[in-house]
């Protein structure tokens, strides 16, 4: 089955209160339907970073605040949602379309309806994998 990629614009909110534009490439793969990677960079092997998000959160977060530990979503204004990426280096807020990340969700949904998510996968492979480590 493919995979579903979008292209998203986003804002980094500093704390400064200086905003910065940036996007990023959210990728969905139906064999790994738990997740959302989101790709930040150029894609030229440079300045690259790739975070993989719950699913669930950011659907979750569209809504209402969402999240533990390094992920946080919540919506923003009237427009956008938030989304809080924290790391060994301090955190970054990103400010997203609610529209398009609700769009990108919900093709996500088509290819995998929510709640199908384990019947898509290999839970033999996963198993193998983990005791030849």
């Amino acid at each position: 089955m493919r995979a579903l990629t979008e292209h998203l614009f986003l804002r980094l909110i500093t704390g400064t209160g200086r905003v910065l534009d940036l996007s990023a490439d959210c990728r969905y793969r139906p064999d790994d339907p738990y997740t959302v990677r989101m790709r930040f960079g150029h894609g030229d092997g440079g300045d690259e970073a790739e975070w993989v998000l719950s699913r669930e959160l950011l659907l979750a977060g569209l809504a209402a605040p969402a999240g533990d530990g390094d992920v946080h979503v919540e919506p923003g204004d009237h427009a956008h949602t938030l989304i809080t990426l924290a790391g060994p280096g301090g955190a970054a807020v990103l400010q997203v379309a609610t529209g398009e990340l609700a769009r990108f969700l919900a093709a996500t949904a088509e290819l995998v309806p929510l709640g199908t998510e384990g019947t898509r996968i290999d839970w033999d492979a996963c198993i193998a994998g983990l005791l030849s480590a």
